[in-house]
């Protein structure tokens, strides 16, 4: 048994209406709450998306909160299987360009119900080919791919891939209304007459679609083209949904807006997706996933968790930009010995585990050192992506 009710509680404490009315929305849609109480719901996800003045969503919100609470809802989580969505062993993939040939070298990974899988790493380096691999639009050179929860075999492939979903970096271009393709979309996958109503009215308002539904593809910014081919997605609730750079095209808002919500679809109640996507955008990527994989020219630096990244590291790594030379780092960490590497405008700091962040930047302060910037990359794949560290 789980309950979210402190997370409901806390989000309204906080103010945090847009996730509060997209927590309440998947909730309503995945359990069965009274009528009045549900109507509520979508009333005041409304209230949000058509901008209703703060202390007026406050109020809205508090009365909805109070009417939550005294239905003592106890919020069941489903028990699902533990059997692995996707287990990829060994795989590879080479082509031939002229004189340059690229290969995917060996590559294993292991995807389950419930996490999400980032593929990070520098353009051309086989994030797509690994993407199209999973997703069965190219064949693997070597080794074996097996979709264990899909019960998945060479004569049922097609039923088998019916439960995922590959969404590539160029959305394709459809034709009609964003609404009458939802419609057509949600038929074909066997959902049809008062449950197509119902699932397109829940995924226009969580998704923020609704003043859109007339819209045409031309008319669609690539942002909310990318929420329409997710609107698609969770509509019939796929098993395993793939994306290629879905954060290329969105400003800093909308990444955060687009990850927050597939980290809520990923962990739902009854319907868990699992989720792997490709990135550049790799600190965004991180701060929602479980597993991390970095490729660089088709070889797997890193393959695991990301919470167990660098776990075990001997050295902490610090970037900063700004009116800086190496003389100055050096003499401000002068009994701390470090090596510093220099990558464009930025300054790549190698130290001790002993030397902490907030020491680090005392020193430098200290030194009058002048920073416009400064991240720790200790824990972070960031820091693969400077190749003499």
């Amino acid at each position: 048994m789980k309950t979210n009710t402190d997370t409901i509680n806390t989000l309204l404490i906080d103010g945090d209406y847009s996730q509060l009315s997209r927590v309440l929305l998947d909730l309503s849609y995945e359990t069965q709450l009274e009528k009045s109480l549900e109507d509520q719901i979508y009333s005041f996800r409304k209230s949000y998306l058509n901008e209703t003045p703060r202390e007026l969503l406050k109020q809205e919100a508090e009365a909805l909160i109070q009417h939550f609470n005294e239905a003592h809802i106890v919020i069941h989580e489903t028990n699902h299987t533990q059997t692995p969505v996707c287990i990829a062993t060994d795989i590879s993939k080479q082509y031939f360009k002229g004189s340059n040939a690229f290969k995917l070298n060996n590559l294993s990974l292991d995807i389950k119900f419930g996490e999400i899988t980032g593929i990070v790493g520098e353009n051309g380096n086989g994030k797509t080919t690994l993407l199209r691999i999973l997703a069965g639009e190219i064949s693997s050179d070597t080794g074996k791919i097996e979709y264990p929860a899909l019960n998945a075999d060479d004569e049922n492939w097609y039923k088998s891939k019916q439960n995922f979903v590959f969404i590539p970096q160029r959305i394709p271009r459809w034709h009609g209304k964003l609404i009458d393709n939802l419609h057509f979309f949600s038929s074909i996958h066997g959902i049809k007459a008062e449950l197509n109503e119902r699932q397109i009215n829940y995924i226009l308002l969580r998704l923020g679609l609704e003043k859109y539904k007339n819209y045409k593809w031309s008319e669609l910014s690539s942002g909310y083209r990318l929420r329409f081919e997710l609107a698609k997605a969770i509509m019939w609730r796929p098993k395993l949904l793939l994306l290629d750079e879905p954060l290329a095209n969105l400003d800093i808002n909308a990444q955060q807006l687009f990850l927050k919500d597939l980290q809520l679809f990923t962990k739902s109640l009854s319907h868990p997706l699992s989720v792997v996507l490709s990135s550049q955008q790799l600190h965004e990527v991180e701060s929602i996933s479980d597993n991390i994989i970095f490729i660089r020219q088709g070889q797997t630096i890193y393959n695991g968790s990301q919470q167990a990244f660098a776990n075990e590291r001997e050295y902490n790594t610090f970037e900063i930009s700004g009116n800086l030379n190496k003389e100055i780092i050096s003499n401000a960490l002068y009994s701390n010995s470090c090596k510093i590497d220099v990558f464009g405008n930025v300054h790549v700091i190698t130290v001790n585990k002993s030397v902490t962040k907030e020491y680090f930047l005392e020193q430098l302060i200290k030194h009058h050192v002048e920073l416009d910037y400064f991240r720790d990359i200790s824990a972070s794949t960031r820091k693969l992506f400077h190749r003499d560290i």
